[in-house]
């Protein structure tokens, strides 16, 4: 009967034991996985960015068949590198940052009307507008 006793004490003791160490487990797992999908979102976005720029070669094309480059090559850059491929995001990424750099651009290219403008004052030989 001691025995018995003995080995439900031993056996509580080590469901509360297992119970406890699952309860730490649990968020461990899930913290890492976020961070190694958040590692490889940021090496895809890199990858995303030097795409872009090479898809800006091809002037002859449209910019959905530039997307479609961008996109196809993200795919594969994520099977090589064994990442999770969401298409809808890679997509999304893209015009997001499509759409940064026309903003950029266009801001540059203000700037630069402004200087010309400003040194055109200055000289007497440029015809100024």
């Amino acid at each position: 009967m001691e025995n018995i006793k003995e080995i439900i004490t031993i056996a509580s003791a080590a469901l509360g034991l297992l119970a406890t160490v699952t309860g730490f487990l649990i968020p461990l797992v899930k913290n890492v996985k976020a961070k190694n999908k958040l590692a490889a979102l940021n090496k895809l976005t890199k990858v995303l960015q030097t795409l872009i720029v090479d898809a800006e070669k091809y002037v002859n094309f449209s910019g959905e068949e530039k997307k479609a480059y961008v996109v196809t090559n993200a795919n594969r850059y994520a099977l090589d590198n064994k990442i999770a491929f969401d298409e809808q995001m890679v997509s999304d990424k893209v015009e997001e940052l499509v759409a940064l750099s026309k903003a950029v651009n266009v801001k540059n290219r203000q700037q630069v009307n402004i200087a010309e403008n400003l040194s055109c004052t200055n000289d007497k030989t440029k015809i100024c507008f």
